[in-house]
């Protein structure tokens, strides 16, 4: 079979059977019709402003810079925002609650695609709401704190997937305001997030305190694969908007580097990631959405010169190769393991809005990374259907 009649195959949704080079312009082929078949499920009811939309809508922002549908993106953009008059949804009992805030990551997307300052309006006021909180009322936490659960009390990110959630919003806007207050902060809470939940021997993130000394059935710690899939898409996204020369800024490079060498040396041979990145065999597993946000953090680090590409480019490649197989019929990517907050179940026919988001953030990487040699179409693991509650 010729290259291009395999590519064929390939683009018109069959499953491939060798290896197939893609180009840049078949990997944004890909992300159009991921994008499109998202658009096409909403028809148009963007109900939410919530973490799950705020990452979707991240990924759409992302891969809306290299679409050639950018001006129809942005009408969905506005529609969205215009339904919610631009502002957060608040959570009254936690009122600088980083999911609430995910959502502004799309807000100063369509700002510095407008110039339009009441897109980011409220997404200010809400920002200088939590930059301030952090750096006026954040204390360290004690052993006694931390065994009675009390270190939410005074700790704004307590668990890994803020990072994700809120930290590109303070470090976007920073870059877009010029004013350094939301950068500090980040930096403040992140440090206080790692010393709480990354594990220093594993490279990994506990998802939040709640696992210090929890095992699997086999009697290995637990790391969620999302929670740190969560944090790697953090990692690069900051670190677009990091001045290069803030000192702080190796700090974030370093912790990258060692994650993902661990998470490397953690990929399944399907190119996907088990939801507990320890323990295969409790959770055999093909899970996507944490896949794709290594996808596409590990790619950026070899578009952006952090990570050697000699050695990470074969884990991302069978890693977009394992997402795109992990499309249903719908056009979009199934193995999404549900909202949660550890190591679960995962069926073959689950898609979540934020995996789309995921997808979407991988696919500018890898087209940045293109031409692309994409293994033959991987055998992906899921819990049997009938078995779904």
């Amino acid at each position: 079979m010729s290259s291009l009649i395999s590519a064929y195959l390939f683009l018109s949704g069959a499953v491939y059977s060798q290896e197939t080079v893609m180009s840049k312009d078949q990997v944004i082929a890909e992300g159009e019709k991921m994008a499109d078949a998202q658009l096409k499920m909403l028809k148009g009811n963007y109900w939410g402003r919530f973490w799950v939309d705020g990452v979707m809508w991240a990924g759409f922002a992302d891969f809306s810079r290299i679409s050639g549908k950018k001006a129809e993106y942005l009408k969905e953009f506005e529609k969205m925002g215009n339904r919610g008059k631009w502002d957060l949804i608040l959570n009254k009992e936690e009122p600088n609650h980083a999911d609430d805030i995910c959502i502004g990551q799309a807000f100063l997307y369509v700002y510095e695609e407008t110039k339009d300052p009441l897109k980011i309006e409220k997404t200010i006021q809400r920002m200088d709401q939590a930059s301030d909180a952090i750096l006026n009322g954040e204390k360290e936490k004690t052993d006694t704190q931390l065994k009675n659960k009390e270190w939410t009390k005074d700790l704004t990110w307590y668990w890994c997937d803020a990072l994700f959630m809120a930290a590109p919003v303070h470090a976007r806007l920073s870059a877009d305001t010029a004013d350094p207050k939301y950068l500090k902060a980040m930096h403040a809470e992140w440090v206080r997030i790692s010393e709480l939940l990354y594990d220093k021997e594993e490279h990994l993130f506990f998802r939040d305190a709640r696992f210090f000394g929890k095992k699997t059935k086999s009697g290995k710690k637990v790391f969620w694969s999302r929670g740190n899939g969560w944090v790697m898409g953090a990692l690069v996204r900051i670190l677009t908007y990091i001045p290069k020369d803030d000192p702080l800024r190796q700090r974030y490079v370093s912790q990258f580097r060692e994650m993902s060498e661990k998470l490397a040396s953690l990929q399944r041979p399907d190119g996907t990631w088990s939801p507990s990145l320890l323990d295969y065999e409790q959770f055999p597993y093909s899970e996507t959405s944490g896949t794709a946000l290594n996808c596409f953090a590990m790619a950026w680090g070899i578009n952006n010169g952090v990570l050697d590409a000699k050695t990470y480019r074969p884990v991302v490649e069978k890693a977009w190769a394992a997402i795109l197989a992990a499309r249903q019929e719908n056009g979009l990517m199934g193995y999404v393991q549900g909202i949660g907050a550890e190591p679960g179940k995962v069926y073959a026919d689950d898609y979540r809005w934020y995996g789309t988001g995921a997808f979407l953030m991988a696919t500018v990487q890898v087209a940045e990374m293109a031409p692309v040699n994409l293994p033959a179409s991987p055998e992906l693991s899921a819990a049997p259907p009938e078995k779904k509650k």
